[in-house]
């Protein structure tokens, strides 16, 4: 039976396939011997197969369609692979083996190699140890697989069919992935492991699985843990791990600058700390490294800190030790003033048994009064010379007397000040040019049995009378001053108070400005006018033809006053400004020298002929209005007025 069915299925190809040539064929095999299938794939593949003993067992293929040679050829190997065999290919003959027995075979045959896409491959094993990899892997593999490993390389080698190899890499690759705690060795360059230890373990950072050691003879941290704790330690390493840094000690002496005011300045800039307050230097183990303290007797800094802050610290303080502009600020103070004052009056009264009788009495300011006058008749000491103060006077011990007040005064007051004072930039500077006068603060005195006093004294505060020019200049960047300003003159008046002290007239000005580099700027003026009188009469006597004038008094009081106040700055960048300024001032200086009025003897002042500084002109000297004007022009001051003129009333 068996044999009539090879002979049909032989039949059937090659009547479908004449001559061998490639043309496709049906197979319908349904309980074949598989020695007979092996028998037609020989016959239409033309490849030639020696059949283990042990290849046995029998073969069903449905083929509907026809299949081309090769298509038989991939089924004949799957066919193999259901009973477990497969073919080892060899130079001019194939042998069909049992699977098991392949793997014997194989390796022993240098030409041969596992049919059925049976294939030899090196698998890498990077982060585990390979042989552990190898006992996961190998219950899963087929029997007719080979694994082996070669541990020193990490290398797995593999002989499998290659539809199985996908899976198995894919599989080892999964298992070859780097451990979250696996360990690390950090080793130090500048630091010691013991002591760097020793840091982070007192930062406490160290999760729990996760361990820190020290090799001390590699000078190496050993680190264990996960991923994050490892980058985290190599971080603190990178922080800590520099080579330690060498200090310096530089001196800078100053030209121009204040020691001890530089020094704050450069602490407060370099994060150095402050200077003690009892003088003593700051701890040399502030933070950074860095200590400045000020040599003010040599007006030096002795800088210490580390070699690679040292320059720019010094750099820092000479771009401070600049030499500084100076300025020299010239003022110009007027003031012109004209007081008058007139008063005609007649007074009379009786005087009867000493004793006074009616009369008429007018009380004016700084004139006597009849009553006055005939006090001094009944004490016995009438006035001398018939008048006092411009009054004529006549009396007797008994009878009618009077007297005629006629009185005109006139005062005029001239004052122009130039003061010049030379300051540094953002400096403040004062003159004063005045006179110490005393003044009555209060008295005392006891008295005794006797009614006389007794230990008497007085309390006396001393004031400056005169000039005072305080200034503080400040030089911006496109050359304008700005000037804080306190000018003070003073000066004492003719008249006296009713506490019998004196009266000063003081004229204050304070104010801050912007003033062009040499240009004039008016800080302040005052121009003054007033006028007042007194008319005292009698009712109804004062209105009599010719005699009225008997029965009333007039007095008129006028004073005028201008104040002028102008200033200017002029910056001296250089010594040279600084000396033509001084030989102009000098030559001005001698130029008002000779028209200062000459002493009792006759001589003037000896003026010495090289050149001497300029401090304004005196209060207390006389100047010749003409000159002082022209060099107020020759300065480019706006010109002052020659004279002032008011009108007579």
């Amino acid at each position: 039976m068996q044999f009539f069915k090879r002979l049909a299925l032989v039949a059937m190809l090659c009547c479908a396939w004449p001559g061998l040539s490639v043309a496709q064929v049906s197979l319908d095999l349904r309980d074949a011997s598989l020695r007979d299938f092996v028998q037609i794939v020989a016959q239409s593949t033309g490849r030639n197969f020696i059949l283990d003993e042990r290849v046995q067992g029998t073969v069903t293929v449905v083929a509907p369609n026809q299949v081309t040679p090769s298509a038989i050829y991939e089924i004949f190997l799957n066919v193999l692979e259901l009973n477990r065999l497969t073919i080892v290919e060899g130079a001019e003959t194939d042998r069909i083996v049992p699977i098991d027995l392949a793997r014997e075979l194989a390796p022993g045959d240098a030409r041969a190699r596992l049919g059925g896409d049976f294939e030899t491959r090196v698998i890498p094993v990077r982060n585990s140890a390979v042989d552990e990899v190898a006992e996961v892997i190998r219950p899963l593999l087929p029997a007719e697989a080979v694994l082996s490993t070669v541990p020193d390389s990490g290398l797995m080698i593999l002989s499998d069919r290659r539809e199985n190899f996908q899976r198995i890499v894919q599989l080892v690759d999964r298992l070859d992935t780097p451990s979250r705690n696996a360990i690390e060795t950090i080793p130090l360059r500048n630091g010691k492991a013991a002591e760097m230890l020793g840091v982070i373990n007192a930062l406490s950072i160290t999760p729990q699985g996760s361990s820190l050691s020290a090799d001390p003879r590699s000078n190496a941290l050993i680190v264990s843990g996960t991923p994050e704790f490892r980058d985290r330690v190599r971080d603190v390493v990178s922080e800590l791990d520099k080579p330690q840094r060498s200090i310096a000690t530089e001196v800078v002496h100053l030209n121009y600058a204040n020691a001890a005011d530089l020094a704050n300045v450069i602490r407060q800039s370099f994060g150095a700390p402050e200077a003690p307050a009892d003088g003593s230097a700051p701890a040399a183990s502030a933070p950074g490294g860095i200590t400045i303290v000020a040599e003010e007797q040599q007006n030096a800094l002795i800088i210490t800190a580390p070699t690679d802050r040292i320059a720019s610290i010094t750099n820092a303080v000479l771009g401070l030790d600049q030499r500084p502009d100076q300025v020299l600020i010239e003022a110009v103070i007027f003031e012109l003033s004209v007081e008058s004052f007139s008063d005609l009056s007649f007074q009379f009264g009786g005087v009867i048994d000493g004793a006074t009788v009616g009369g008429v009495e007018f009380a004016i300011q700084g004139r006597p009064t009849l009553t006055s006058l005939v006090s001094t008749v009944l004490a016995g000491n009438p006035p001398q010379g018939g008048g006092t103060g411009g009054s004529i006077a006549a009396f007797d011990k008994s009878g009618i007397g009077g007297f005629l007040a006629a009185l005109a005064s006139k005062s005029s007051t001239k004052l122009l000040s130039t003061p010049s004072i030379l300051t540094l930039n953002n400096r403040e500077a004062e003159i004063i040019v005045a006179q110490n006068v005393p003044f009555v603060t209060g008295s005392f005195s006891t008295v005794g049995d006797s009614a006389v006093p007794q230990q008497p004294f007085q309390t006396i505060q001393r004031q400056d009378v005169g000039l005072t020019l305080t200034v503080t200049p400040q030089i911006t960047r496109d050359n304008t001053v700005r000037l804080e300003i306190n000018q003070e003159v003073s000066n004492l008046t003719n008249a006296a108070s009713a506490a019998g002290g004196e009266i000063t007239s003081k004229r204050e000005l304070s104010t801050n400005v912007l003033v062009r580099d040499g240009h004039v700027i008016m800080l302040g003026g005052l121009l003054e006018n007033g006028s007042g009188s007194v008319n005292q009469r009698v009712p109804g006597l004062s209105e009599l033809p010719l005699l009225g004038r008997l029965f009333k008094g007039r007095s008129t009081n006028q004073n005028q006053r201008i104040l002028l106040v102008m200033l200017r700055p002029r910056i001296l960048s250089s010594d040279e400004e600084a000396r033509e300024l001084t030989k102009r001032l000098a030559r001005e200086a001698k130029r008002a020298a000779e028209y200062i009025a000459p002493v009792d003897d006759g001589t003037y002042p000896r003026v010495p002929d090289s050149s001497f500084p300029f401090d304004g002109a005196d209060l207390n000297q006389p100047f010749d209005a003409k000159f002082i004007d022209g060099a107020a022009r020759s300065r480019r001051f706006p010109p002052l007025p020659s004279a002032l003129k008011f009108a007579d009333r």
